[in-house]
């Protein structure tokens, strides 16, 4: 009898008594994870608002230049720098709220920070492109004298021992 003839024949026998239907149980739930003071995670929030925007500026500066950065608005740049501290701050919101770090509302925020850095940049660019020229100082190549005349005149007459009267 050949292997593939027993495993048939086995297949074909019926088991003639039922066996007795064993339950199984409900698989248990996670536990959740313990209860988290949400007041210490608003200030965790806040002080990172606050380093993010002492961040902020600090690339900002160094990225680019802290001469253009002066010539920007100070309007423009407290509105970007407060949504863009605010979107980081977010981003770190939905990363925590949820099991999975990277989810819908991370990448979102993550896409509004670099829309936001974008942005920053565009302004910056913007500003680099419309400065004023320095004037190139003309004091190098030119000499100033002063003289009064009045005195000059006065000074040559007595000194020249000549005058009109004698000629």
């Amino acid at each position: 009898m050949d292997v593939t003839e027993q495993a048939e024949e086995q297949r074909t026998v019926e088991p003639t008594a039922e066996l007795p239907s064993v339950e199984i149980p409900p698989a248990a739930p996670e536990p959740d994870q313990p209860p988290f003071n949400t007041s210490i995670l608003r200030l965790a929030y806040a002080f990172e608002f606050w380093i993010a925007l002492i961040a902020i500026f600090t690339v900002w500066s160094q990225v680019g230049g802290q001469g253009h950065l002066d010539l920007i608005a100070w309007y423009l740049k407290l509105t970007v720098s407060l949504a863009l501290a605010w979107a980081g701050v977010r981003m770190t919101g939905a990363i925590v709220e949820y099991r999975r770090a990277w989810n819908r509302s991370t990448v979102k925020w993550f896409m509004a920070v670099v829309a936001l850095a974008a942005l920053a940049g565009g302004i910056t660019y913007w500003y680099h492109l419309h400065e004023v020229p320095d004037e190139p100082d003309t004091d190098e190549n030119s000499a100033t004298s002063v003289s009064n005349r009045a005195t000059e005149g006065s000074i040559l007459r007595i000194l020249d021992g000549r005058s009109r009267e004698n000629c």
